[in-house]
């Protein structure tokens, strides 16, 4: 059994909470920088990390909460969007919404302890506030953490004046070190247990091909259609990209050098021909963070699309556009209600040989989010339901959609 500050009791501990003002730290890149940072590098003495909350710009709320989503399953996450009234930051109004969330949940029993992402002292009394409940609990140790990020504006001075160094936590050191990937979890790849029909494409990953046993030069172009083939959706570094080019290409040059030269030639050999193909840099500073994403996915599709092939054979190769895909949805899906897994059904009877027709499930929410909902949304499908997320196809709705087909 465990005491709370309200005098609760637990038999099971609530872990710690973190709350993180996203616009007190340089951008966006750098917020979620730092955000999985601290995640992985949560300090063992202080009881495990159960609970993320954010609190972003209003407009960024949805992006920001599937961005969390997909990479700390593990966590409660909680957004929090902040309205901007006038052209001044709404500093305070972020503040004071990390203020009531965090003695509430403290006081509920939702978290044993909190940990608050700022370099200003307008935490202070919050601070106050944790040391006053713990003090009423006949706790020893105050359940309060407060994290500071360099490039972040200039660290307060009433921080190292007035708050003991045992609840400061600087991340400088752990923002020098490159990211682990365990924070960043990829998508496994789909597992197709047969090869596909003769009359349909190729899948977009496929089996990695056996290793080259020649010197010939290897061109950039290869190179960059290998990655795209091998890696799953989701976030790769220079590392990943390097396993995929040994195991194709032992003898490559640049297979031998260190991760980090490895990193110079992805960023300035290959990163351009990525690019084009839709793959992100959600992250430019070192080290730097690629994206797999869905449409650089289906860029493989369109690639073989593009290819030579017999006019037996030409209409079944064509790639069907987002509105297309959109429309086989709308068609495919039978109740007013629906989730992102009815929508992939549908996908799966009205256009098979696409490649989100077998992307996972986490896969397909990603991809469903960024390609079909703007377009959904934009014809007059609604959401119905925040969690578990359910959408509403209005009869209005149901027949624009059919229409773009």
């Amino acid at each position: 059994m465990t005491s709370h500050p309200n005098g609760a009791h637990h038999a099971n501990p609530p872990g710690s909470a973190i709350y993180v003002d996203t616009e007190n730290l340089r951008d966006s890149d750098h917020a979620q920088t730092v955000v999985a940072r601290v995640v992985a590098n949560w300090p063992s003495d202080r009881p495990p990390l159960s609970g993320l909350s954010l609190y972003v710009r209003a407009d960024k709320s949805e992006l920001w909460q599937l961005w969390a989503e997909t990479e700390f399953p593990g966590l409660h996450v909680r957004v929090r969007g902040v309205q901007h009234f006038s052209n001044h930051r709404a500093k305070n109004s972020a503040d004071l919404a990390i203020t009531a969330d965090a003695i509430a949940d403290l006081i509920i029993g939702r978290a044993g302890a909190v940990g608050v992402v700022s370099n200003d002292s307008d935490f202070g009394a919050l601070f106050v506030k944790v040391r006053e409940l713990a003090a009423q609990a006949d706790t020893p140790v105050i359940p309060f953490l407060w994290i500071t990020a360099p490039d972040a504006g200039g660290l307060s001075a009433e921080i190292e004046q007035f708050i003991p160094e045992r609840y400061r936590w600087d991340l400088s050191a752990a923002l020098a070190v490159p990211a682990p990937s365990a924070p960043q979890p990829t998508v496994p790849q789909p597992v197709v247990s047969a090869p596909p029909p003769s009359n349909s494409l190729p899948e977009a990953t496929r089996p990695a091909l056996a290793p080259a046993t020649t010197d010939a030069p290897v061109s950039d172009t290869a190179v960059a259609e290998e990655l795209l083939q091998q890696l799953p959706v989701g976030r790769f570094g220079a590392s990943d990209a390097q396993k995929v080019v040994k195991n194709r290409w032992p003898k490559h040059p640049e297979v031998a050098s260190d991760t980090a030269r490895f990193g110079q030639f992805l960023g300035k050999n290959i990163w351009p021909l990525l690019e084009k193909r839709g793959v992100t840099m959600p992250r430019k500073s070192s080290p730097r963070a690629y994206e797999i994403t869905p449409a650089a996915k289906d860029s493989l599709v369109q690639s073989q699309a593009d290819k030579p092939v017999s006019s037996a054979r030409t209409e079944q190769t064509d790639v069907a556009t987002p509105e297309q895909l959109a429309s086989a949805v709308a068609s495919g899906i039978a109740d007013d209600i629906f989730k992102a897994s009815d929508a992939q059904n549908a996908l799966k009877v009205g256009q098979p040989q696409h490649p989100a027709a077998s992307y996972t499930a986490t896969q397909f929410g990603t991809w469903f989010a960024k390609q079909l909902w703007p377009i959904m949304e934009r014809h007059g499908v609604t959401i119905a339901k925040e969690k578990p997320r359910r959408y509403e196809m209005t009869p209005d709705a149901r027949h624009n959609l059919v229409a773009l087909a």
